[in-house]
């Protein structure tokens, strides 16, 4: 509408020019002036659809965070209500935990009791040092008499006894043996003391540590900080563990990158005149108002997605046919709004209406002059975008057959 009214001069004034004339009317002495129109405004058309690029699959994208239980059970409270503000370690809920409290009880009992056989142990080690001191001690006295009974023997001393020189040589030999044994127990209690029950005392540790954990998963806290929605849970329900069910779904704040984050969906055609840093306005139907305040907002195509999604593969038996991918894809831009003071009226999840601007066109033809009146038509669609708005506004509060 707004093309044909701007390229209505020639009609206007060859009738302007018949009525300053005083000649009449007649579609022959307008058929000049109306195929000039005609031309003209498929022209404009053209140029300002080719080059201006819009789309109404705007939306302002947000994540949502699905909470659900480690460990399935019972629950037994719940923290939290729909609408609640979480950060980062706030419980949500808690399900039914006697069995790992006896799990983590029944650890720290075998801790203890690992820990005083460890005391216990190194007093055995105490006490069979002092043994193999007396046992040595024993074979030092048992090898002396053994030598006084040889040197008497070698002296053929007349107090020399062959009995009693047998007896010594017992003696020693049951020493020695007295040693050896308690060497071996000495090392066996020290094996018991620094490597056996200190494993023990190890394992016992990573048993409670597990317990813990798993006590731990009967509350489920917040990962994330942001606001709580659809908690289905109450208490005495069944924690369910799987993510297509989840207890609650928490939004999570945007950060300044995806607070004033935009995407939409534009033809494919219009793939050759997008790209990165051009300038755009975002009207989304969230800020349609009356007062058209802050209802159109400057923004810039950021990234441009390199892949159409229709064209995917996915993993399937069958192979794809594709008469099947018959509905063309879009190409997907992300814009950013220029000013991050804007951020505050987006509302997450709305819709938009994205209009593009070309505002690099080099043209070398007549000095530019085609490059500047293309430019100079995207007025046409910044006024199309605000009247948009408006019928938007329109159709939203009930006056244009809304089915609301």
């Amino acid at each position: 509408m707004i093309e044909l009214l701007v390229t209505s001069f020639p009609f206007v004034l060859r009738v302007w020019y018949l009525r300053w004339k005083g000649m009449p009317i007649t579609l022959y002495n307008v058929h000049y002036a109306l195929v000039l129109w005609i031309f003209m405004a498929l022209a404009v058309f053209f140029a300002v659809f080719y080059y201006y690029p819009k789309s109404f699959t705007g939306i302002v994208p947000f994540k949502t965070v699905p909470v659900v239980a480690e460990n399935g059970g019972t629950v037994t409270e719940v923290f939290v209500e729909g609408g609640d503000r979480v950060k980062v370690g706030d419980p949500l809920f808690s399900t039914e935990n006697a069995m790992e409290k006896a799990k983590v009880e029944h650890a720290t009992r075998k801790i203890d009791e690992i820990k005083s056989a460890i005391k216990t142990a190194h007093l055995e080690v105490e006490t069979a040092d002092a043994a193999l001191d007396a046992a040595k001690t024993g074979l030092n006295q048992a090898e002396m008499t053994l030598a006084d009974h040889e040197e008497l023997k070698m002296k053929n001393s007349a107090a020399f006894q062959r009995a009693r020189l047998e007896r010594a040589i017992s003696q020693r030999d049951t020493s020695v043996a007295d040693v050896k044994a308690a060497k071996a127990k000495l090392e066996a209690a020290k094996v018991q003391a620094h490597s056996t029950l200190p494993s023990q005392l190890a394992s016992a540790q990573a048993t409670l540590e597990q317990a813990q954990i798993e006590l731990k998963k009967t509350k489920v806290y917040s990962l994330v900080d942001g606001v709580v929605e659809q908690v289905t849970l109450h208490v005495g329900a069944r924690a369910a563990q799987a993510a297509m069910a989840p207890a609650m779904v928490i939004i999570p704040d945007r950060t300044k990158r995806e607070g004033s984050r935009v995407v939409a969906g534009f033809s494919q055609v219009s793939r050759t005149e997008l790209y990165e840093g051009m300038a755009a306005e975002i009207a989304c139907e969230s800020n349609f108002n009356i007062a058209m305040y802050h209802t159109v907002l400057p923004a810039r195509v950021s990234r441009i997605q390199q892949s159409i999604s229709s064209g995917q593969m996915a993993p399937t038996g069958r192979l794809m046919e594709p008469g099947e991918r018959a509905k063309r894809g879009q190409v997907v831009a992300h814009l950013d709004l220029v000013y991050p003071e804007h951020q505050k009226y987006l509302v997450p999840g709305s819709g938009c209406v994205v209009q593009t601007y070309t505002t690099d066109l080099k043209g070398d033809m007549a000095g530019g002059v085609t490059a500047h009146i293309i430019s100079a038509l995207g007025v046409i669609k910044a006024v199309g975008l605000r009247v948009k708005a408006w019928l938007g506004l329109a159709i939203g509060i009930g006056l244009a057959g809304s089915t609301h």
